[in-house]
């Protein structure tokens, strides 16, 4: 159920508890294991989760004999295609009908497609397109150029006697994925290295503008401002789109545009650099699980940070707080009802554990750091304000007054 609906988050969990780690190569009666339907739904949270911690085996066959990499080209998935030939999958498996992967990229190619590959000389620009959703009608034939130049081979035939390159019927492919197959080395380097393409940028609905606007509660970044209100279901994974927010700058440094997904809260509100400070969100103070960088939010490559949790001084403040709450029912046993002392008076004590608790946590919130919400503050500026050492070094400027930080002191 995990890696049909995309949960991520019970994936990781369930991983992490795992008794037995062959339990992630598990088959049903239809061959299919927790990689092939997350490849087939196009869950690549959790595809990467399988691929990476649950050591998945890539190349397990269903009763077609097709691997997740089968499924994914069928479905034209370009992210799970990347994470499966980067994560070491073999390209040349053959299915029941002897088709190899790249026979599924070629034979999914319509002529209307085939004529638009005339206007792309760049080889080099047509590999880095893989990811760009904006480029559905081109995706076959950036998979196939992405696998011929990462090894697939193309004189494998199938069970009709067809080599991938029979499928094709376009001559500018064909000698497109030779030069790719032949160049595969430099080819490989430049996909690896290259900075991403510029249509990740561009916004799907009008290519005029730039994405700018967040989804919820998928978490895709397709659009930009002008068209997002018009998008009632999200153009990548085709959920409904139920609340949309404009992405604005980094709330610590104000230098750089927000660009890291913080899970499970689903803002986004810090840039990367800025990001790897925190662990707790600080927009609504949420723990952060993990974090998916804004190239994979715009349907591009990257890798999601996880986030480990760890804080002494919030255990402390947690255990205080049950404690009083446990002495909370001895004081007050009347069911709501105000309770009257042996002289008369009134009982006042459940108020001023009341205001003990709200005392506390104003306390916990003035000395924690402002950016990492999760340290003490150790380090003062000369501007008054303060955070925890960490964060303070990385600082050019005061994240509350925005002046230059000149000096840092360190509070014993």
């Amino acid at each position: 159920m995990a890696c049909g609906e995309g949960r991520d988050n019970a994936m990781r969990v369930l991983l992490s508890k795992l008794p037995r780690p062959w339990i992630v190569d598990e088959k049903k009666d239809d061959g299919y294991t927790a990689l092939h339907l997350a490849a087939l739904n196009n869950h690549v949270e959790v595809a990467e989760q399988l691929a990476r911690a649950g050591k998945a085996d890539l190349d397990l066959q269903n009763v077609n004999l097709q691997t997740a990499l089968h499924l994914a080209v069928e479905r034209q998935h370009t992210q799970i295609v990347r994470l499966l030939v980067r994560a070491g999958a073999n390209l040349n498996v053959a299915d029941k009908d002897g088709d190899t992967p790249l026979h599924e990229a070629l034979r999914y190619h319509t002529l209307s497609q085939l004529r638009q590959l005339q206007d792309v000389q760049d080889v080099g620009r047509l590999l880095m397109g893989l990811g760009a959703q904006g480029q559905d009608k081109k995706s076959s034939s950036f998979i196939a150029c992405f696998l011929a130049a990462h090894g697939a081979d193309l004189k494998l035939k199938n069970k009709k006697g067809q080599t991938p390159l029979d499928l094709c019927p376009d001559p500018n492919l064909c000698k497109t994925l030779t030069t790719c197959h032949k160049d595969k080395e430099s080819f490989r380097h430049d996909i690896e290295t290259a900075a991403p393409s510029a249509t990740i940028d561009e916004c799907l609905v009008c290519s005029d503008g730039k994405r700018e606007m967040l989804f919820s509660p998928c978490g895709h970044v397709t659009c930009c401002n002008i068209c997002a209100p018009r998008v009632k279901k999200c153009l990548i994974c085709r959920e409904n789109v139920l609340s949309r927010t404009k992405i604005e700058e980094c709330v610590v440094c104000s230098d750089r545009k927000a660009s890291m997904l913080f899970r499970p809260c689903g803002h986004m509100c810090a840039c990367e650099s800025c990001a790897t400070l925190m662990k707790k969100c600080v927009q609504c103070r949420t723990q952060i699980q993990h974090m998916v960088p804004l190239s994979m939010c715009c349907g591009g490559g990257g890798d999601v940070t996880y986030v480990k949790n760890s804080n002494a001084s919030g255990v402390t403040i947690t255990e205080v707080k049950n404690d009083q709450e446990e002495e909370l029912p001895q004081q007050n046993t009347g069911g709501g009802e105000t309770i009257l002392m042996n002289n008369g008076s009134r009982d006042t004590s459940h108020n001023d554990i009341q205001k003990l608790q709200q005392q506390l946590q104003d306390i916990k919130e003035q000395t924690m750091c402002p950016v990492c919400l999760d340290r003490l503050k150790n380090m003062i500026f000369l501007c008054g304000h303060g955070t925890c050492q960490m964060c303070g070094d990385r600082m050019s400027e005061c994240p509350i007054c925005r002046k230059a930080v000149d000096k840092r002191i360190l509070l014993y």
